[in-house]
């Protein structure tokens, strides 16, 4: 991933591990990194949360 976003293996660890929470415009970076949109991630994302209510 860190490698996918041109950013220090670092950056990413901390967002794994919890130390850190992503914003919406590192999200969408993620989100291109992956080759998804937002709006697709968002909509899987919600489909998941809707599916364990």
């Amino acid at each position: 991933m860190a490698e996918l976003l041109d950013k220090p293996q670092s950056f990413v660890s901390k967002y794994e591990s919890g130390e850190r929470r992503l914003d919406l415009i590192e999200l969408r970076y993620i989100c291109r990194a992956i080759g998804t949109s937002l709006e697709e991630f968002v909509r899987k994302f919600e489909n998941i949360v809707n599916s364990d209510e």
